[in-house]
């Protein structure tokens, strides 16, 4: 009887193992080992997953934060994507550009990041291949739906959206019991997002919106809902929905989150009271110190109010300073201060509070980058171009955002270009100044500099010889714990010790030596940088103004710069006109590249009261400061379009100013067209480097004639075709501003677009073989 039973109950066993049939006892198996054994597993791995790239994430604070610190849109931090704006370094050639934007690249190496979701694929495949019941076109094992949605999350987070929608569609259509249908159709709706199917996205929204959820899936239905407004920047309904996440999530994190995100989306609405409030809630809500300082700086930015405002913000702040929870990010709570006080107009206690966010430690590159570029912007308001283009130099090393590092680095480009005109014109004009002397005149002149040089070349060597003596008596001390007492011993370096800090001769020369080549240091991080600049800048300027020259041993002598002034006519008329090309073409560098009004019609002004040699250059000045205060100062304008037809009346200009409607330049760029030809067919025969020169010499040759957006982008094609990418990029930028709302300008900002998305498909690594295209080489 015992052998019968025990027959009966292995026959049973085997019986429940099978997927072909539909009983109480096959699906109960076959739905507790399929948990059991893979899609639990599966679950847990993702999970650790997900954990793991929240915990490694690094928000990008200056845009709008992710409402979920991961995101599946973008694989990459911030530190990865920056490498996509690195230049090739091997075979520097077009082709390279293929490789860096996915295009002929076979390499199908898989990051560390999606081995964890390989190894999530791999046994929710597993669950489905061993444990399936589909059974004419039904799958009777309803656990199957955990494995089905387990593929498709992990797909989605691999940024595989199609293989996510196909696991989606058969867990919806086989399914005879579906326990998370409303879980996938929120997972259809990210997906569908992912895919770039917006509208579907929308319709599944819609309908969720409508339908009654469980409290969990509600959670994660307004997260993923609030993002998916974001991303269609639809920011009024993305902070309703963020408010009703608010009441889903639990803990002060997400709370706190949703709400610095609110005010973000606030201030992009100009709605500043609001986005106050709740930066203010953000910080009451305690979600995370980086968050809160964040919370901080932001509202810094939005102070409003009198001197007594500004002064409890600072002491607010001051005291944030005290507290233990923020000593790693004091630096950031010094840029806070600076915000405020850049806010009210204070700029040296802006440069103030600036200068002390960088001596304390850093705690985020992207705040240490702001803090350099704002230094920058502080010195190029001066104007002082050398100190801005420095502080600039270090802000594009630290910025962290693409964008953003991208238009600084067009803008510092353009500042060094602005740099070599401005001390261009000063260097002529004293030139100039100093040639129109008498020669007693002269003398005094350059005994009054030899003077200054004295002077500055002995303060410098009475500071050198008091550190090198201060250095000599140096005492080093170290303190000792003994029977219950602190004792200091100090020992005095002898010249008998081998020890080479022992040594005054050796340490004498070797100090000596290095602040030959270094300057005066102070010790800390980054030394190389930190201090070069303040104490060798000034010395750049006097380089640029030509008035340096410590290496030469007739530095001291009055005729050693007597002959050295230019004194016939030719000499110095060539140098008029040299300052007075430079400064027409600051002028409009100042107006067209930086937008800045002011520093333009300064410029341009001044070249008109000298006046200039040629009236070639004359005009121009003339009718370009009609063009840029026609809009904003009409009376001004009228002026000067006055001057233009008195003074220039047969002239294109002011053909111009008579026939508004009609495009005199453009009718009459003949030579500017005719030379825009002969360069593109050296395009075609690629003489590129050739193509390049002649393109910046129509820039200086045709400065306001309308080919000049075709010249500046044969340019940029041509440093494409070099290989010379980062060149490439920051000409396209530099196009797309310029000539914003013109047909260049569009090229230029489409063409940035078409980059930028290649690149970031390769990060994307998709499974699918990339496909082979070509850059457009088409100008226009």
């Amino acid at each position: 009887m015992k052998k019968i039973f025990c027959l009966l109950f292995m026959a049973s066993v085997v019986t429940s193992c099978s997927t072909k049939k539909t009983g109480v006892t096959s699906r109960t198996y076959h739905r507790i080992t399929s948990w059991y054994n893979t899609i639990f597993n599966g679950n847990v791995t993702l999970e650790e997953n997900l954990k793991s790239k929240r915990e490694a994430y690094r928000d990008n604070f200056s845009e709008i934060i992710k409402v979920d610190p991961i995101d599946p849109f973008e694989e990459s931090s911030l530190e990865e994507e920056m490498t996509m704006y690195s230049i090739p370094k091997q075979n520097n050639t077009l082709s390279n550009f293929n490789s860096i934007l996915g295009v002929g690249n076979n390499n199908t190496t898989e990051s560390p990041k999606t081995q964890g979701l390989n190894r999530v694929i791999e046994k929710g495949k597993n669950a489905i291949e061993n444990h399936s019941m589909l059974i004419k076109g039904k799958e009777y094992n309803s656990m199957l739906g955990e494995a089905y949605l387990l593929l498709a999350r992990a797909y989605y987070y691999k940024q595989e959206p199609f293989e996510a929608l196909n696991y989606l569609n058969i867990m919806n259509g086989s399914l005879v019991k579906n326990r998370q249908e409303k879980e996938a159709k929120i997972y259809l709706a990210l997906t569908q997002e992912q895919a770039g199917n917006t509208f579907e996205a929308d319709e599944v929204y819609t309908q969720l919106l409508k339908e009654k959820l469980k409290k969990q899936d509600r959670k994660l239905l307004y997260n993923s809902y609030a993002q998916y407004l974001l991303n269609q920047e639809r920011y009024p309904e993305a902070i309703t929905s963020l408010e009703t996440a608010k009441k889903f999530n639990k803990g002060k994190y997400p709370k706190g989150r949703y709400s610095f995100i609110q005010g973000q989306l606030s201030e992009k609405l100009n709605k500043e009271e609001d986005a106050i409030n709740y930066y203010q809630m953000a910080y009451k809500k305690k979600p995370s110190p980086e968050l809160e300082i964040k919370s901080q700086i932001a509202l810094s930015g939005l102070l409003k109010g009198d001197s007594t405002d500004y002064q409890q913000r600072i002491k607010f702040l001051k005291k944030l300073t005290r507290q233990g929870l923020y000593q790693s990010r004091k630096n950031e709570l010094y840029y806070a201060m600076a915000v405020a006080a850049h806010k009210q107009k204070r700029d040296e206690e802006a440069k103030e509070f600036y200068i002390q966010s960088l001596k304390e430690k850093e705690s985020d590159p992207q705040i240490r980058g702001l803090v350099y570029r704002s230094l920058g912007d502080l010195y190029f308001s001066k104007p002082d171009y050398v100190y801005a283009g420095a502080y600039y130099d270090s802000a594009v090393a630290k910025i962290m955002d693409p964008e953003m590092k991208r238009k600084l680095m067009v803008k510092n480009k353009t500042l060094k270009e602005v740099i070599q005109k401005y001390y261009l014109i000063k260097k002529n004009d004293s030139i100039l100044s100093v040639a129109n002397m008498n020669p007693d005149e002269q003398r005094n002149y350059f005994q009054k500099h030899i003077d200054r040089l004295k002077e500055e070349e002995e303060k410098n060597r009475i500071a050198l010889e008091k550190e090198l003596e201060s250095e000599n008596t140096t005492v080093f001390e170290t303190e000792f714990m003994g029977a219950g007492t602190t004792q200091v011993v100090t020992a005095t370096p002898t010249t008998g010790n081998k020890w080479y800090f022992y040594n005054n001769s050796l340490k004498q020369n070797g100090i000596s030596d290095f602040k030959k080549n270094w300057g005066d240091r102070s010790l800390m991080d980054n030394w190389r940088m930190y201090r070069k600049s303040s104490v060798n800048l000034d010395e750049v300027k006097e380089q640029l103004l030509g008035k340096k020259d410590a290496k030469n041993s007739r530095r001291f002598e009055i005729d050693y710069y007597l002959e050295k002034l230019p004194k016939n006519k030719e000499d110095l008329e060539a140098l008029k006109q040299q300052r007075d090309t430079a400064e027409l073409s600051l002028g409009l560098m100042y107006y067209d590249r930086f937008n800045d009004v002011s520093s333009a019609v300064f410029a341009l002004d001044h070249l008109v009261s000298t006046p200039p040699k040629e009236d070639e250059v004359k005009v121009k000045a003339l009718y370009n400061l009609y063009r840029i205060n026609k809009e904003k100062n009409p009376q001004l304008a009228s002026r000067y379009s006055d001057r233009v037809i008195a003074e220039f009346p047969n002239t294109k200009y002011a053909e111009s100013i008579l026939n508004p409607s009609i495009d005199i330049f453009k009718l009459n760029s003949t030579e500017a067209t005719a030379f825009y030809e002969e360069v593109y067919k050296k395009y075609e025969e690629g003489k590129y480097k050739e193509v390049k020169a002649l393109a910046n010499e129509a820039l200086q040759k045709f400065p306001s004639d309308v080919m000049i957006g075709k010249f500046s982008l044969l340019a940029a094609f041509s440093d494409a075709k070099l290989g010379n990418k980062q060149a490439f990029l920051e000409s396209l930028e530099r196009i797309s501003i310029a000539f914003e709302g013109k047909e260049e300008g569009k090229k230029a900002k489409e063409l940035l677009n078409y980059f930028t998305k290649k690149e970031l498909e390769e990060k994307a690594k998709q499974s699918q073989k990339p496909k082979t295209e070509k850059i457009p080489p088409s100008v226009p």
